[in-house]
């Protein structure tokens, strides 16, 4: 553990972390800027988490998008999965990578598809790019076509199992997978759980992606000024349904697969408070947007000090 002779080490599908404290998939997207590879290198996060990655680039949804609460209760958002598409992963991520394993942590690679084949596609990428675990996001509630929002694959267990089975038939390796989710009711987590653990090749579920179509005013506007100003609730007030999550799928899912818990982490008490409900690891993201990348050693060093 980095400022300390403390070992918090642990597992995430069979691979090595210094600790359970990583960031989550929507906070770095490419190698460069203060949210990118190089920046979560230099920081104390465990792993580095990328993506999430669609096949075409996406510049996002346009206008204001992101709203934290000035109470600091909570925070909106609407990005719509900007990323640089698969062909930044196919031409510059390779050799910048190649550095990853000599800061000591591995890389996850996050992939948003929107069908079963493109999935496919996305995760062969991820694997031919170096990553050490592939996580499909079946979770992303904010994006929009034409026709309105794009289904969210978490809510349809046929489509759940749809591009495991898909998957599944088509790639043969050995990198573990992780599929991350939206909050669930009860019976869509039972269904889900059903499902993910039919399958070898899962072996992390990441729970839970923001809560679909929050709404807050700004100064008498929406705040999110995209469409209708419907967005994902993030931060603090996602922790208790976190926290629910997690211990529902650690307690339907077998031990050979890890829970990672995510929402509302902001203190080293919310670390622990996740790890008690059943999680492995935790990612952070709002904390993350608000606060830099101090973030983590700022996490770690309260979770260090509980921990004693």
């Amino acid at each position: 553990m980095r400022g300390g002779s403390m070992n918090f080490s642990t597992t995430v599908a069979g691979i090595p972390l210094e600790h359970p404290i990583m960031n989550a998939a929507g906070t770095c997207k490419r190698w460069e800027g203060e949210e990118g590879i190089s920046t979560l290198l230099r920081s104390a996060s465990a792993a580095v988490v990328l993506g999430s990655i669609t096949l075409e680039p996406k510049p996002g949804n346009s206008g204001e998008v992101y709203f934290p609460d000035p109470d600091g209760h909570f925070a909106l958002n609407s990005l719509g999965l900007p990323n640089p598409g698969a062909p930044y992963l196919q031409r510059p991520l390779p050799e910048m990578v190649k550095g990853i394993p000599d800061a000591g942590k591995p890389l996850f690679i996050s992939v948003a598809g929107f069908s079963p084949n493109e999935y496919v596609q996305l995760a062969l990428i991820a694997i031919q790019s170096g990553a050490h675990l592939v996580e499909l996001n079946l979770g992303c509630p904010n994006v929009w076509g034409d026709d309105g929002q794009k289904p969210i694959a978490s809510y349809h267990p046929a489509l759940i199992e749809e591009i495991l089975v898909t998957v599944n038939q088509a790639i043969k390796s050995d990198i573990p997978f992780a599929v991350k989710l939206s909050p669930l009711d009860p019976g869509r987590l039972r269904d889900a759980a059903q499902i993910i653990k039919s399958f070898g090749f899962i072996r992390a579920v990441t729970t839970c992606n923001t809560f679909p179509n929050g709404f807050a005013w700004k100064g008498g506007q929406q705040a999110i000024s995209h469409l209708d100003g419907l967005a994902g609730v993030s931060g603090p007030a996602l922790k208790p349904i976190g926290l629910g999550q997690v211990r529902q799928f650690r307690a339907l899912l077998p031990e050979r697969i890890d829970i990672i818990g995510v929402g509302g982490i902001q203190t080293g008490q919310d670390v622990v408070d996740y790890l008690r409900a059943g999680a492995t690891a935790v990612q952070v993201a709002t904390a993350l947007i608000n606060r830099g990348p101090r973030v983590f050693s700022e996490l770690l060093s309260e979770y260090a000090e509980l921990a004693s």
